[in-house]
């Protein structure tokens, strides 16, 4: 028995224009972000989806409402999908940190280093990890597109063996969509994933 999730990222904000380190902090939707919630939507017509679960951050709930109008689908909320604290380097632009110490291992690798007062990109992976975990118990059988955040898609994945994910930032570009299976047995996820019939 397994459930299907679609990981996909907010759209695009005006912080991430600017290359600003949002995290749990956020900004507006742009109007191309708008517009590519919608296209998600339309890109996601095929894959019998039954549920949209969004962090609860505004950007991802105005990218999830969108997509749900736009499918006729429920959503709901999750707040283990909110995006990795980045403690003082929120609202930072990245060239002000970038060379800060462990900027590296923090942003572009998943280690046990945390910006100065934030959350680990290990500890952000196992936090998202769970939360898919309990709504897939939740949920068996069921197809559920997720919206989160570029950084915790980043750290999530690259706990998935033989992804090679870790350190391929284009796939977290704004409303990309990667899919991943929970496997009820072994209660494992895996990457590609198989549909499941929608129950």
């Amino acid at each position: 028995m397994k459930t299907n999730f679609f990981l996909a990222r907010h759209g695009e904000t005006e912080w991430n224009k600017l290359k600003k380190l949002q995290g749990q902090l956020d900004s507006t939707l742009t109007a191309a972000g708008l517009a590519q919630a919608k296209q998600l939507a339309h890109s996601l017509l095929t894959k019998s989806l039954d549920l949209v679960v969004s962090s609860p951050l505004p950007r991802a709930q105005i990218t999830a409402d969108i997509v749900s109008q736009e499918l006729a689908l429920p959503a709901e909320i999750n707040v283990g999908l909110i995006e990795r604290h980045f403690g003082r380097w929120q609202g930072a632009l990245f060239a002000d940190v970038k060379n800060e110490a462990n900027f590296s291992e923090i942003f572009y690798q998943v280690t046990d280093y945390s910006p100065p007062a934030g959350e680990s990109g290990t500890a952000a992976a196992f936090r998202m990890q769970a939360s898919l975990a309990t709504l897939a118990q939740q949920n068996p059988q069921k197809n559920i597109l997720i919206i989160t955040h570029g950084d915790i898609l980043r750290c999530f994945l690259s706990q998935l063996q033989d992804t090679g994910f870790s350190d391929a930032f284009a796939l977290y570009k704004n409303c990309c969509v990667m899919p991943v299976c929970y496997d009820h047995e072994t209660l494992t996820f895996s990457l590609p994933c198989e549909l499941a019939e929608s129950a």
